[in-house]
């Protein structure tokens, strides 16, 4: 047996070899955007799904004329002259922090030669709180050149680090925008930081588990000191169950543009929702996580309302993946993280033998483990 786990650890490695090559995929990618005609909302979501980023709209406050005219480039000329003056306009989107994102790509139009106002505006309100964060930057426009929407970025965001070239998408661009999009994701270096702890959940729904992964934030740190609770999920427009904690909880609310099956958000301060289909939606929600494999989930909750029953997966030594359970797929799970060579920054748990190291040490030690089991 030790044998034919050597040898399969080894075929392992050459696989994850392969794997590490495709590091930027795994990044936890914010893409923020404002969009006035849509071209920029469709750009940052093709840039969102290339990456499998998040998305974050910036809300403007409503006032801008519209359709696009004359009236358009004159209000917002004046909105910039305020600007100028240190009176910026209200935007209604803020985050608290960006801590839970390794990079964030910005997507924005031109206006008049410039940057969009309201974005100009969210990097103005944002700048302290990005400071040291990996930044793309992603412009539309119809046919004017881009210098100066690059000087807007760099002068509102004086510490971070900018990466790559910027994407320039102009009106002769836009058929082809999606591809053009792909491709230059791919020239950007970013660098994976540290990886966040393990925060594994289970969604039990009567005789069937679901392993769900915890977004890192205050709710989800509030919520946990809960579990484990069994809630009874009342149904909602065929697509989720929802329950009303007793408690509010902390929030961050975005707009995600489209619900996946699997998602778990938070509506409100105290609105728990586990979503079992894929649609559009308007609405904000706080991110509370997502099911790692949502197959079986609509059949499982039912019409109605349900029980459903929400823990916390213990810690396991050795359990690397945080799937509650300790196995081969956990020294895939080590021999990746060696692979990535992130130094000091990785989880205490991956130490498997306590010398504030990863290396082939702590894979040895980890076969040791799933060996006596």
């Amino acid at each position: 047996m030790r044998r034919f786990l050597l040898i399969l650890i080894a075929v392992m490695i050459q696989f994850a070899t392969v794997a590490s090559a495709m590091s930027a995929s795994e990044l936890r990618t914010l893409v923020v955007y404002y969009s006035y005609s849509g071209i920029t909302q469709s750009l940052a979501q093709g840039i969102a799904g290339s990456c499998n980023g998040e998305l974050l709209e910036v809300v403007d406050h409503g006032n801008y004329p519209r359709p696009e005219s004359q009236t358009t480039y004159s209000y917002a000329n004046n909105e910039r002259s305020q600007i100028n003056a240190g009176v910026w306009p209200e935007i209604n989107t803020a985050v608290e922090s960006f801590d839970a994102w390794d990079a964030v790509i910005i997507c924005t139009p031109l206006w008049n030669g410039k940057m969009a106002n309201p974005m100009l505006t969210f990097l103005h309100n944002h700048a302290g709180k990005l400071a040291g964060k990996q930044v793309a930057l992603a412009v539309t426009s119809y046919s004017s050149g881009i210098t100066n929407v690059v000087v807007d970025a760099q002068n509102s965001l004086p510490e971070v680090n900018f990466v790559g070239n910027p994407l320039h998408i102009n009106y002769n661009g836009r058929a082809t925008m999606g591809e053009t999009a792909a491709n230059w994701l791919e020239t950007l270096d970013f660098e994976l930081t540290e990886e966040p702890s393990v925060n594994k959940m289970r969604v039990v729904v009567g005789d069937k588990v679901f392993l769900a992964s915890l977004a890192d934030n205050a709710t989800t740190d509030y919520l946990k000191d809960l579990l484990p609770l069994t809630m009874t999920m009342s149904e909602l427009n065929g697509n989720e169950k929802y329950y009303y904690l007793g408690d509010n909880l902390p929030t961050d609310e975005f707009k995600p543009d489209t619900i996946h099956a699997g998602d778990i958000m938070l509506y409100g301060r105290s609105c728990v929702v586990l979503f079992y289909k894929t649609f559009a939606t308007s609405y904000k929600y706080t991110r509370i996580g997502a099911i790692d494999n949502p197959t079986g989930l609509a059949e499982a909750l039912g019409s109605g309302s349900v029980e459903v029953r929400f823990e916390m997966v213990e810690t396991l030594e050795g359990d690397i993946n945080g799937d509650g359970e300790v196995n081969i797929s956990d020294v895939t799970a080590l021999i990746g993280y060696i692979l990535d060579d992130q130094g000091s920054a990785f989880p205490a748990h991956v130490d498997i033998n306590g010398d504030h190291e990863v290396n082939i040490s702590d894979v040895t030690a980890l076969i040791n483990i799933v060996l006596t089991l």
